[in-house]
């Protein structure tokens, strides 16, 4: 069973790590354009399986030719590196008749957006994957992924007609002496400074800004929680266009809390960072912004040297759904306290754990003949949904869910 991760950066070590640990592999090939990453990734590997088989490549995922050679007799191919890569990877996944897995597109066509890095793109290779009998899943990470996973498995259990509500919400809180993310500062800023929206009635709306906060009660560590609602998050595409059952509404958001500061108080200390180098800015505002955080990469580092004392996060999915005019409200919370996650997964941020097994448990289900559907297409569309939420209860995360009728 042959798999490559190909970005080696926190959410694609954690999930060669889980591979690692769930005994999923015995063969792994790593590609990234950072040869230091791919050798400590190995190295750090190697550790957790002493008879692993692995190869490192350090190539520029971009280039479709270079990566026909390398992913030859790879089963499944994970797309951990940027959007910017989709095509170049799938379309190379189509010579070598591989399976693909990514965690991310851009899921409209807003001007100033590479084409290439759209759902869109991804889709008109819909039909060469399904003619070469390849599966490709696309957005197949925590949110979207884990999110679309659980809305699929709640329509299926309980014969939903139509969906009324769905809101995905996250919360994460990290205590530190540097100013840093455990995931990307430009993801970020870009999903909480562009104005909010939401899916309603099958349209996309734009909120105004005094509409995009909301107080969300979480399960514990959190409590109530301020939030944020999200620009253009992928679920509101991948849920109503996969979900073969009306969707009424869709809102996604979250909130980060450092040390003391909340979202905009972390936005406040970005820009005077930046103010104290110099007054005058010039660029792409949200780049010069996200070079003010420590890079995302050094988390574990930090948190290793104490320097990082604290690192939670949470994903709390509510739905509401009707089967013959019987309302239906599910909740569902998974946790994630890296104090103890790091004892069992030492590669992993808290937030680069949840984003990583929904990809590591689709890959081992692949591997195994287990996913049916063919072509470029959703979790959302998976007909399995239960099977797979069932595999990521297995993993260390606290998964607490309640119904009512």
């Amino acid at each position: 069973m042959t798999v490559a991760i190909i970005g080696c950066g926190s959410t694609g070590s954690a999930i060669a790590a889980q591979l690692v640990i769930k005994k999923n592999i015995k063969k792994i090939t790593l590609i990234d354009n950072d040869l230091i990453k791919i050798k400590n990734l190995k190295i750090e590997l190697s550790k957790l399986d002493k008879k692993l088989e692995c190869s490192i490549y350090n190539i520029n995922a971009r280039k479709t030719t270079e990566l026909i050679h390398i992913l030859k007799n790879i089963e499944v191919v994970i797309n951990a590196s940027s959007p910017l890569c989709n095509i170049p990877i799938m379309k190379a996944c189509l010579k070598t008749k591989s399976n693909y897995l990514d965690l991310a597109s851009d899921p409209f066509n807003y001007p100033g957006v590479n084409k290439d890095t759209t759902l869109d793109s991804q889709l008109e290779l819909n039909n060469t994957f399904i003619n070469k009998n390849l599966i490709a899943i696309t957005n197949a990470g925590a949110s979207p992924g884990f999110s679309d996973l659980l809305v699929k498995y709640i329509s299926e259990k309980h014969q939903l007609d139509e969906i009324l509500k769905i809101g995905i919400y996250f919360i994460e809180i990290v205590k530190s002496e540097k100013f840093i993310t455990s995931w990307s500062p430009y993801t970020l800023l870009l999903e909480t400074m562009y104005p909010a929206t939401i899916f309603k009635d099958n349209k996309i709306i734009e909120l105004e800004n005094n509409q995009r906060k909301k107080f969300i009660q979480f399960s514990k560590p959190f409590g109530k929680m301020e939030i944020m609602l999200f620009n253009g998050h992928p679920e509101l595409r991948t849920i109503p266009d996969f979900l073969n059952i009306p969707i009424r509404y869709i809102e996604v958001g979250g909130g980060f809390m450092l040390n003391n500061l909340d979202l905009e108080d972390i936005l406040l200390e970005a820009m005077r960072k930046i103010l104290n180098k110099s007054p005058l800015v010039k660029g792409n505002l949200i780049e010069i912004l996200a070079s003010s955080f420590e890079k995302s990469d050094k988390f574990l580092k930090y948190y290793k040297n104490k320097k990082i004392k604290k690192d939670v996060i949470s994903c709390l999915v509510e739905i509401e759904g009707k089967n013959k005019n019987k309302k239906i409200k599910y909740k569902v919370s998974s946790t994630v306290d890296l104090e103890e996650n790091f004892k069992v997964f030492p590669l992993s941020t808290a937030s680069s754990f949840m984003v990583s097994i929904v990809p590591s448990v689709l890959t081992n289900m692949i591997l195994h003949n287990q996913i049916a559907e063919k072509g470029v297409i959703a979790p959302a569309a998976l007909s399995n949904a239960s099977d797979i939420i069932d595999e990521c209860k297995r993993y260390e995360i606290n998964f607490n869910e309640s119904y009512h009728r």
